[in-house]
């Protein structure tokens, strides 16, 4: 038996590198991040469930082409769907804002 491999895991590894000398590639990588994690946790919950796509559409009320395409990443999703399948998958959805260190201004954010 093989070992399945992380998610996009030599994908990932060739574009972290890709955006390392583009910083326009890294700035467009970092836009859509959020999108592609939360499809990421998503597939992964429904994997760890033993679901298919179709048992989770059955769940939720909504088609196996609709998990089809959230579970795609080429859209993002609405956070009430996000929250419908989290449901499904007797999971609940937790965001949070962080301050990006990155993008901080030297001396105290003002209000």
């Amino acid at each position: 038996m093989t070992k399945k491999a992380a998610i996009g895991g030599g994908v990932k590894r060739d574009l972290e590198s890709l955006c390392a000398s583009d910083p326009e590639l890294q700035a467009e990588y970092d836009r859509l991040r959020p999108r592609y994690e939360i499809v990421k946790q998503l597939i992964l919950a429904r994997r760890k469930a033993k679901l298919t796509q179709r048992e989770l559409a059955a769940r939720v009320g909504v088609t196996q082409a609709v998990i089809g395409r959230l579970e795609s990443g080429e859209h993002s999703p609405r956070i009430e769907t996000v929250v419908d399948v989290a449901s499904a998958l007797g999971m609940r959805l937790d965001m949070k804002l962080v301050r990006d260190r990155r993008k901080m201004k030297a001396g105290p954010v003002e209000e």
